[in-house]
């Protein structure tokens, strides 16, 4: 139900001046409404491709691909907002204003006609679209520009007219797209959660940040290494009357920082799977001796990592074990001063790569970002192997696989060591060869 558009006769698309005369044309409807263009990665067959919407009133934008062979294909969704269609119709008719030759076609090839009234066609059958979800009574999940949309078709009055149930809805759907964007999304992960289940969707929240709970079947609650693991409805009662905690949808939550005295109170309240060392520590292996990356690569990476931060991609053994919250640590052997010299998170899922050593094993990746970076050279204290091995003389710390999972005690024992280290080295001048201590 995707409306779509094709525009043929252009040799040399002048993307810039369309833009600038579709802003122009739409704020002829509104002109207090900021347009956005937002770039997506083109298929095989495509030049480029963006999506342009409104800045609050956007639902599912309107979709812009630049073919191989100089034809483009315009996309309206058949969800998208009034804004959307408006914003839509504006861009067709930029195209037309500044390449006078241009055909737009429908998808039965006839020629497009671009007045307000197709407008206005176009907007009211998304208005029929929105109307038949509420008029079927299931809840779904609609793709939007930011975030999804959960519709709970209940929620919305059954004794108005479809037309305003419908109109309702798309004001809930562009109001979720748009409030506080920048707001962090709880990443999901898979877990074991009972006997009777298979892998179950978990969104981990920890208490430390404002988050946006998206869909999921169980919402773990951390405190220190504990995670008690309840269902999405069992914590929305849970919360309900908590003036931190707004449910946006009819499956996903805000949920802001609190004290962390109410934050307990309420962990002790829920009724959940308790799992106790739910967080598990991975370390990580740089051997200079054969690793291909270099101390001047990392050395470029801390510069980066000061200013903005930084995550690699590394090796990692026991990628059947590793989740995406997991804590790494990274240890330097090889020519040079052994010790940690990274600490930070997973934040991705393990996955298959060409082998880094070119001896061509099958080799698993995981995404880390750091929170902690040491220079083994400059820095005058490090938390040496040495160190570790007579803390923790059951792992071998000089050699093994990078990425091999660390046992619960002696991941609290690093824990431990590692804030000792950490505290340490903030009284002297250490703190200078350090970052995000």
């Amino acid at each position: 139900m995707i409306q779509k558009f094709t525009i043929k006769g252009i040799r040399k698309f002048n993307e810039q001046k369309v833009i600038e005369r579709t802003m122009m044309l739409f704020k002829d409807h509104a002109d207090n409404l900021h347009v956005i263009k937002r770039y997506v990665t083109p298929t095989d067959n495509e030049v480029e491709s963006f999506t342009l919407m409104a800045e609050c009133v956007s639902t599912q934008g309107v979709s812009v691909k630049l073919r191989i062979g100089e034809t483009i294909l315009v996309e309206l969704p058949w969800l998208a907002s009034e804004w959307d269609v408006r914003l839509c119709y504006a861009f067709l008719n930029a195209v037309m204003k500044v390449h006078r030759m241009a055909r737009i076609l429908d998808e039965k090839e006839k020629s497009v006609k671009l007045t307000d009234c197709d407008a206005e066609d176009q907007w009211n059958q998304r208005l029929k679209n929105m109307a038949d979800i509420l008029s079927k009574s299931e809840r779904m999940a609609l793709a939007g520009v930011n975030r999804d949309f959960y519709l709970e078709p209940s929620s919305y009055r059954k004794d108005v007219r479809e037309a305003n149930g419908a109109s309702a809805a798309f004001q809930d759907f562009a109001f979720l797209q748009w409030i506080e964007p920048e707001r962090k999304d709880v990443m999901e992960e898979k877990r074991h959660v009972t006997d009777d289940e298979e892998y179950s969707s978990i969104r981990v929240v920890d208490n430390t940040e404002d988050v946006f709970i998206s869909a999921c079947q169980y919402v773990g609650m951390m405190r220190k290494n504990t995670c008690k693991m309840v269902k999405f409805e069992d914590f929305c009662q849970l919360m309900d009357g908590v003036g931190e905690f707004r449910r946006m949808d009819a499956a996903q939550a805000f949920l802001d920082k609190m004290d962390e005295e109410r934050w307990r109170g309420l962990f002790d309240k829920a009724v959940g799977i308790v799992r106790e060392n739910f967080r598990k520590t991975f370390i990580m292996r740089w051997n200079t001796d054969i690793s291909n990356y270099k101390l001047c690569e990392f050395e470029e990476a801390m510069d980066d990592f000061e200013v903005d931060g930084f995550y690699y991609d590394w090796s990692i053994w026991d990628h059947q074990k590793v989740h995406y919250g997991d804590k790494f640590y990274m240890v330097r052997t090889g020519d040079g001063r052994h010790g940690v010299v990274m600490r930070g998170t997973i934040i991705g899922t393990p996955y298959p790569d060409e082998d880094w050593s070119g001896k061509g094993r099958k080799v698993y990746y995981v995404r880390m970002s750091l929170s902690h970076m040491v220079h083994p050279e400059k820095s005058p204290l490090l938390l040496t192997t040495e160190e570790l091995g007579k803390a923790m003389p059951g792992f071998n710390w000089e050699e093994g696989h990078s990425g091999m999972l660390l046992d619960d005690i002696a991941a609290m024992q690093l824990d431990e060591l590692w804030q000792d280290y950490v505290e340490r080295s903030l009284d002297g001048r250490t703190r200078k060869m350090m970052c995000k201590i």
